[in-house]
């Protein structure tokens, strides 16, 4: 690690990102970081603070934020992992880093909205900067919430006025100047929305040098490279409500309506009636029958109003429909019997396009634009021997028997499932593949270590891809494992060596480091 130039973090990942290199500035070992974090991520539930934290007669000293799920967890980070900690412990950059991005995405313009070291280059990004003295004053806890608040799970984050505090005079400037300018605040969200692996970030370090500016950019991503496949929606049996259409629905409703209208009507005349009857209108009973009868009078009032009210709402929805649909549209649209149309039939015809846009909501869209970004570095060849990937799914069964039977060249590796990777690491890889990406775990994950099981695994897949870099290296075409300095190529040999010497220890206990 202490190699290592930039830290660009992503979504969970700014959770050890932030923490690595705060700790890093005050001077704490890798050990002490290490275990600082796996214990705080093993003794604090941060969904079960979160919605004790979120109930209304709980305390919310943070006068300028928002009182809501992604403001809460900010708050839990910034008690439990970052200790009131800001941006600016990173003035000047005193560790091995030159430079720390943790990445977010504007919901403005659809782009990488970043918080960096000042000095570096400039936070935020090209259509809302973050000037420095607003920058310094940033908690790191709030910059994780940002980077980690992925959709669905959270609200958008909102800057600047999320992120004012009791310390951040400048912030708070900037809110009320915003505010009085009627200016919106920036929602901002997850980083994996716009590049799940950070690598845009990296790619503009430095871009404007003549060569790559590191010689090896290391990749992790806890997120599935695939989807769910489409399926169809089954048709169910057309019987019970399924049978019903649009107009035999019309026809029992009008039909219940009239019964309802009728006996309200019965009502009304028999509380009028009834005192005349059977002379009591002088008996309180005459009062209770007059009660019915304004009770009946009233429900009729109410739902002569509703009636209106309904068919006016439908009249406008029809006319909104007609005025933005084009007659050559509506011309068609006329000739489907739409009142005929039973729920066995409706039925599939709404739920495959509910699901076929919620994938392509939740995952089309998303992968398009990762891929987008990644292909400037997994495609170009200025970047072949400086790029390595650790991916989460790599070592599982399914994923690597498909990529070896592609491998030309066996190495140290035979290319056999259960000769190379074995039940031992299998155990462990396939328990966190299964593990959702979430920021907190179960009790039975607890139980069941899976927070440990992520990290190995996260270890012999480094291992692994190491061992696989280093001799497609050596056998590379060009020679260029030759063309390196001699006293780098002894470094190299002597990391291969390391490396399959630790694989021999991790096939044994893939948890030995943990």
């Amino acid at each position: 690690m202490e190699h290592v130039k930039l830290i660009s973090t992503v979504s969970g990942g700014s959770i050890t990102g932030v923490v690595y290199a705060m700790m890093k500035q005050q001077e704490h070992t890798f050990k002490e970081i290490y275990d600082f974090l796996l214990q705080t991520l093993l003794n604090t539930d941060l969904l079960k603070s979160g919605i004790e934290n979120l109930n209304p007669d709980a305390p919310w000293p943070h006068t300028h934020k928002r009182k809501n799920l992604i403001n809460v967890f900010a708050a839990q980070y910034d008690a439990q992992f970052t200790r009131g900690a800001l941006m600016n412990v990173f003035d000047k950059m005193t560790c091995h880093l030159e430079a720390v991005v943790f990445n977010c995405t504007d919901f403005q313009h659809a782009l990488n909205f970043r918080f960096r070291n000042p000095g570096s280059s400039y936070a935020g990004n090209y259509y809302n900067r973050i000037p420095l003295k607003q920058l310094r004053e940033v908690k790191l806890a709030d910059v994780m919430a940002a980077s980690s608040c992925f959709p669905g799970g959270f609200e958008p984050m909102c800057w600047p006025d999320d992120f004012v505090h009791e310390q951040s005079p400048n912030l708070l400037d900037l809110a009320t100047q915003n505010a009085a300018a009627a200016i919106n605040p920036l929602g901002i969200m997850d980083g994996g929305i716009y590049d799940n692996q950070g690598v845009d970030s990296i790619l503009r370090y430095k871009e404007g040098s003549a060569l790559p500016y590191f010689d090896l950019i290391i990749l992790s991503d806890v997120a599935s490279p695939d989807m769910k496949a489409f399926v169809p929606f089954k048709e169910q049996p057309k019987k019970g409500f399924r049978a019903l259409t649009i107009k035999a629905v019309k026809t029992r409703i009008a039909t219940v309506d009239k019964a309802v209208g009728w006996g309200l009507w019965l009502i009304a005349a028999l509380g009028v009636l009834l005192p005349f009857i059977f002379n009591m209108q002088a008996n309180w009973l005459a009062g209770i029958c007059w009660t019915f009868t304004g009770f009946a009078l009233a429900s009729l009032g109410v739902r002569f109003w509703v009636k209106q009210q309904l068919h006016l709402l439908l009249f406008r929805m029809f006319l909104k429909v007609r005025d933005n649909l084009a007659p050559f549209y509506l011309r068609r649209l006329s000739l489907f019997d739409i009142e005929e149309l039973s729920v066995h039939r409706a039925e599939p015809l709404i739920m495959d396009r509910i699901n076929s846009l919620m994938i392509l909501l939740t995952s089309v869209f998303l992968k398009v634009v990762r891929r987008l970004n990644y292909n400037r570095l997994y495609e170009d060849d200025v970047y072949q021997f400086r790029r390595l990937s650790t991916l989460i799914k790599c070592l599982s069964r399914d994923n690597l028997v498909k990529a070896t039977s592609d491998r030309k060249k066996p190495g140290f590796f035979s290319g056999d499932y259960d000769t190379d990777i074995g039940p031992a690491i299998q155990g462990v890889v396939e328990q966190a593949v299964a593990f959702g990406t979430t920021l907190w775990f179960t009790e039975q994950q607890l139980l069941d270590d899976v927070l440990k099981k992520l990290v190995a695994t996260g270890q012999v897949t480094m291992c692994y891809n190491m061992i696989l870099y280093i001799e497609q290296l050596k056998n590379s075409s060009g020679d260029q494992y030759d063309k390196l300095d001699a006293q780098v190529r002894a470094k190299v040999d002597a990391l291969y060596a390391q490396c399959t010497s630790d694989w021999v220890l991790f096939r044994q206990d893939p948890m030995h480091l943990v």
